[in-house]
């Protein structure tokens, strides 16, 4: 659990992961994902088949 923990506070593909959950959650918008993971968030959201606001692309 620690390591968990310890990965999410210093961010990398867990955070990227995260916050890909959270817009298809509609609990986060792309706009509200910090710079530094945006385009890693865009590129999972579309390996997905998903908009940046987690819908499917037509």
């Amino acid at each position: 659990m620690f390591l968990f923990l310890f990965n999410l506070l210093l961010g990398g593909t867990d955070m990227v992961a995260l916050y890909a959950a959270l817009i298809i959650n509609g609990r986060r918008t792309f706009d509200q994902v910090p710079a530094k993971f945006k385009e890693a968030v865009r590129a999972d959201l579309e390996a997905l088949s998903l908009d940046e606001n987690g819908d499917p692309v037509a």
